[in-house]
């Protein structure tokens, strides 16, 4: 940017955006005013002493559509439509709306005028920070009618003094920046909790995704206001704060016992004995319910904030929420996991790891088999439950759901290749045509080839992998 552009720069301290603003606004200057405080920097751009444009640098563009699907004032398919389109402009979001019927022309310069009220009040509360004015720098194009300098001040002006009141309320430690999400427990009737409208629907907006600067703009109300609402939610028990860095290691953690699941499930494949591949799928499976119990044991919600917590204290939480179910799993559905129990806090599996020294031949793989049934339903819950506690209906739960179900259909695809053998063996046995018994060497052949079909019990990525 040429030195010669730039008509005036200063620190804040000795000249505050107000008063900036309104000597551009009184000489009618045409021009591009950055405004620095710290990592944050507000561009506003000018024309003849009109604000026409403003961006925040660090500042994600609000999801426009988004929030509006979650006010049920737009759809989710015209969203996704005028989303096509925009391709992420947010300005050119309002303008497809308005285009389209879908919003007015009065909404939209209302929603993009409150933007730049929003961000100019923010800006007024910087104490340390630099300015600059260059006169030669294009504004940016803007869908907005340019703005008067002094009505966009006494909005700006009110709405700073509106925080600085919530900040001697108490409530500082919430801030433009803080995303909320609703608790697990929280109904999905928000009618029956006794809250006005204007509480509704900052409960709808809290969805773990949206910032409080995002939720204000949506309903176009301040966001000391949204503030005030957040924290009686909070009190409420309705909503919760994310820890963004603590989810980001949640994240972490949980992808890379994903991936070591993978890997293990992967290693497993090379056996082509029927009785080694259920006992590979019962390894895989134990080992990846104790690296969730041991995950959960450092993140789950009741333990948090606790400081450091002796093991022996989180072994029992962990029994406690698990043991319950296990014990259900294997009442009612699979009677071999009364032979598995915790130990500090993990499951042991020993019992049927080791259950071929007791047992051979075809009972011993109907045991494996069961137990393979077993463990997966007891994964299955584990993963659930942990996930609705560390993160309830979040950006990053879903994320993680999807990771997961791509390890659970690998795992899903092991279990329908073992039971399309059973299905083919048994077949083969009504028939009389087998009259091998399952434990000799021609169950080994079998099993890679069954009844000289060509291989096609399994498939060719599957086939290649045990070669």
């Amino acid at each position: 940017m040429e030195q010669q552009d730039r008509i005036m720069d200063g620190d804040l301290q000795t000249l505050g955006l107000q008063s900036i603003l309104k000597m551009l606004a009184l000489s009618g200057k045409t021009g591009k005013l950055f405004v620095t405080s710290g990592p944050e920097t507000l561009s506003i751009s000018l024309r003849k002493g009109q604000i026409v444009g403003l961006h925040e640098d660090g500042v994600p563009q609000p999801d426009v559509l988004g929030m509006l699907c979650l006010l049920n004032k737009l759809d989710p398919p015209r969203a996704q439509y005028i989303r096509e389109l925009a391709r992420g402009d947010m300005h050119m979001s309002l303008a497809l709306l308005v285009e389209r019927g879908w919003m007015t022309a009065s909404e939209m310069q209302r929603r993009l005028e409150f933007l730049v009220t929003q961000s100019i009040s923010h800006a007024l509360r910087w104490v340390n920070g630099r300015f600059a004015f260059h006169r030669q720098v294009i504004p940016m194009e803007s869908k907005m009618q340019p703005l008067d300098v002094d009505s966009v001040l006494l909005e700006a002006l009110r709405q700073a003094d509106e925080w600085e009141e919530i900040m001697g309320e108490g409530v500082t430690h919430l801030t433009r920046t803080t995303v909320a999400r609703w608790q697990p427990e929280v109904s999905n009737d928000v009618r029956n909790l006794g809250l006005n409208q204007e509480g509704i629907e900052v409960l709808c907006l809290s969805n773990g995704e949206l910032t409080l600067q995002a939720v204000a703009l949506a309903l176009m109300s301040p966001e000391a206001r949204v503030a005030r609402i957040m924290a009686r939610l909070l009190e409420l028990n309705l909503i919760e704060v994310v820890d963004t860095a603590l989810e980001t290691e949640l994240q972490s953690d949980l992808s890379n016992i994903i991936i070591k699941c993978q890997y293990l499930l992967a290693q497993q494949r090379q056996s082509s004995n029927p009785e080694q591949h259920l006992l590979g799928l019962i390894t895989t499976l134990s080992e990846c319910i104790n690296g969730l119990l041991v995950h959960h044991g450092s993140y789950a919600r009741s333990l948090r904030g606790r400081g450091n917590i002796p093991s022996m204290e989180i072994a029992r939480y962990l029994e406690r929420r698990f043991m319950p179910q296990l014990q259900a799993f294997a009442r009612q559905q699979f009677p071999i996991l009364e032979t598995t129990s915790f130990h500090y806090g993990q499951l042991d599996c020993n019992d049927i790891l080791t259950l071929n020294k007791l047992v051979k031949g075809e009972q011993l793989e109907e045991f494996y088999w069961e137990a393979v049934q077993g463990l997966v339903a007891f994964l299955r819950m584990i993963f659930t439950e942990l996930l609705r506690d560390e993160v309830g209906n979040s950006h990053i739960g879903r994320q993680l759901t999807v990771a997961w179900r791509i390890f659970l259909s690998e795992i899903d695809h092991e279990v329908q290749q073992y039971q399309i053998y059973r299905a083919h063996r048994n077949t083969q046995l009504s028939r009389g045509r087998d009259t091998i018994q399952p434990s000799s060497l021609g169950i080994v052949q079998n099993w890679q080839n069954p009844a000289d079909n060509n291989g096609e019990m399994w498939s060719p990525d599957t086939r290649r992998r045990s070669i």
